[in-house]
């Protein structure tokens, strides 16, 4: 069957290599012929959806509040009028979820694959709110094999003891959420004493994507780590607008006081832990995880594959203790690649298989007709060519995204710059940014 991929693809060194292994693996790994249109808001206007057997979104365009800016509201009716197969691949599902159960049905999603918990996939998705979607469980990334080339060098020859790199989380997620810079902090405070050289910021500037992300993971002996995910579903996103008013309200608010105030009702309403792609990078290329205590998804095994930190910090001596230990260091690297990154089940074309097994079973139960006139390869890039307005659009936006997030330096400058700006200025930048970023 030809399917159809829409996705916000990013320029080269601009996301995380999570984001391209996840697109990059559908058209590797199907047994369907796919075609991928990366777009943002501008779909082509010479594609006709018409000679697709399915559609695929995938999360890079999100079917939550803004669904209008990433999809545009000619897609959009496009696909309510749409009669073929169609799938969306979403990940972050605790924002405003009333909306998405409204898209979802609004434009008539056969199939979720979802990174919910299968346990959990009744209570974010009731079947009374989505009556005609299923819910498919899936991980937000899988063993990235765009890493697996690169050399992985001894743990006694890195020169940085301890790793960290993560972005600020809103508070209305919650403890999880906010335990990605709690563990950050609170390292750095505790180890002042022992002589470590740490390299750790939660500032967003400062993310390292690409090649540079791979030598900072190689070279670091160790990388720290929580459970990706939130410990708290806003389902009408009042949450957020409570908590976002209050912050803009009260400077320099604590986590505890907003927690205290607004979140305690509602933390762990839902669990959405999870493991992190990132604990799979840091598999393939031999750097020891020392991890908050958690369930990784059930894949990772304290002691064994990670070292566990305990969330109140008490076990921090043998933390040190562990990372003093090369051999050690060495001997769990060298199990966790075996055992992990060698995983045929946590593979990307595995993950594929599973996809293609729910499409095509899906695609017989909701009696879905294979269409006779579909595109060739040359059809196809001859109408996206042909759509000049969306070819000229696209061209832009990656060029500057570029040059304004894929190097590093002046990603840096340009988040600072952000960061230091007032709000009526933010306000007149965003639409600006949102054009050139997800």
């Amino acid at each position: 069957m030809n399917i159809l991929f829409l996705c916000n693809r990013p320029s080269e060194n601009s996301q995380a290599s999570t984001v391209t292994d996840y697109l990059n693996a559908l058209k590797k790994y199907s047994v369907h012929k796919v075609y991928e249109i990366p777009m943002l808001h501008h779909f082509p206007s010479k594609i006709d959806l018409e000679k697709f057997d399915i559609v695929i979104t995938h999360y890079s365009l999100s079917l939550g509040p803004q669904i209008e800016h990433y999809l545009g509201k000619n897609l959009i009716e496009k696909l309510k009028k749409y009669n073929g197969l169609k799938i969306s691949f979403l990940q972050d599902e605790y924002r405003d979820v009333r909306t998405y159960w409204k898209n979802l049905n609004e434009l008539g999603i056969d199939i979720l694959f979802s990174c919910v918990p299968t346990h959990e996939i009744s209570n974010v998705y009731p079947p009374r709110e989505v009556p005609n979607l299923k819910v498919v469980n899936v991980l937000t990334g899988y063993i990235p094999e765009s890493l697996t080339s690169f050399k992985q060098y001894p743990i006694k020859n890195r020169p940085i003891d301890v790793g960290y790199r993560t972005r600020k989380t809103p508070f209305w997620l919650g403890r999880l959420g906010y335990e990605k810079v709690f563990i950050a902090d609170e390292f750095k405070k505790k180890s002042i004493n022992y002589n470590l050289n740490i390299n750790f910021s939660t500032n967003e500037g400062d993310r390292l994507y690409g090649n540079k992300w791979v030598e900072f993971v190689s070279s670091c002996k160790t990388i720290i780590g929580v459970e990706s995910g939130a410990s708290i579903v806003d389902f009408d996103g009042l949450i957020e607008k409570n908590v976002e008013s209050y912050i803009r309200n009260n400077t320099n608010v604590s986590f505890e006081e907003v927690f205290d105030k607004f979140l305690i009702p509602y933390e762990s309403n839902i669990c959405l832990n999870q493991i992190s792609p990132r604990c799979f990078e840091a598999a393939v290329l031999k750097t020891p995880m020392i991890l908050f205590e958690g369930k990784y998804s059930g894949i990772l095994k304290p002691h064994r594959h990670y070292i566990p930190l305990k969330k109140d910090f008490s076990n921090f001596d043998y933390i040190i203790k562990k990372i003093n230990d090369p051999h050690g260091l060495q001997k769990m690297a060298d199990i966790v690649y075996e055992e992990i990154a060698l995983n045929p089940k946590l593979s990307y074309q595995n993950f594929i298989k599973k996809v293609d097994k729910v499409i095509n079973k899906e695609f017989k139960i909701r009696k879905k007709i294979a269409n006779d006139i579909q595109y060739s390869t040359a059809e196809f890039n001859k109408h996206l060519v042909l759509s000049v307005g969306y070819t000229l659009r696209r061209n832009i936006t990656m060029f500057f995204q570029k040059i304004f997030l894929g190097n590093s330096s002046l990603r840096r400058i340009v988040f600072r710059v952000w960061e230091l700006s007032p709000e009526r200025i933010q306000k007149i930048i965003r639409p600006l940014a949102r054009a050139i970023s997800r």
